[in-house]
């Protein structure tokens, strides 16, 4: 199930966060702002699976609304839950509750072919966008 993050995540969103990513992450102040401000959804398991328990909470995205076309800001999941479709369904409730999307994904990132099975087109090539890799803009 995909919901709206409330405070009660923001313990398993620390932990997904820091597994999911070396540099740039986001603080529990920021996820706390989030909450408030913008769309920040998390996928919580809705019955228990293999070693996945009912109520565990998977992944999330994170998306800026304010923008002319809303932009995802953020999508991680849990290393123990990483192929088993999580991406690909907050993908798929993304893409339903927002008309277009666009995003920034590093060059050498494996999910632009996630993002081009959902529609995303490859706009631009950011040069160094990123400390050492160039990044990709990608709009759907």
């Amino acid at each position: 199930m995909i919901r709206k993050a409330t405070n009660s995540d923001i313990k398993a969103l620390l932990e997904i966060e820091n597994e999911s990513f070396n540099e740039f992450k986001l603080s529990k102040a920021s996820f706390y702002y989030h909450i408030k401000r913008n769309f920040l959804y998390v996928y919580e398991l809705e019955s228990d699976k293999s070693i996945l328990k009912k109520g565990e909470i998977l992944g999330y995205c994170l998306v800026f609304s304010y923008l002319k076309i809303p932009r995802i800001y953020s999508i991680a999941v849990s290393k123990k839950a990483r192929n088993l479709g999580v991406g690909s369904a907050m993908l798929e409730f993304l893409t339903l509750e927002f008309k277009t999307l666009r995003l920034e994904v590093r060059s050498d990132n494996k999910a632009i072919y996630l993002y081009e099975k959902f529609g995303f087109k490859n706009v631009k090539i950011l040069p160094n966008y990123y400390e050492d890799c160039d990044g990709i803009l990608m709009i759907r």
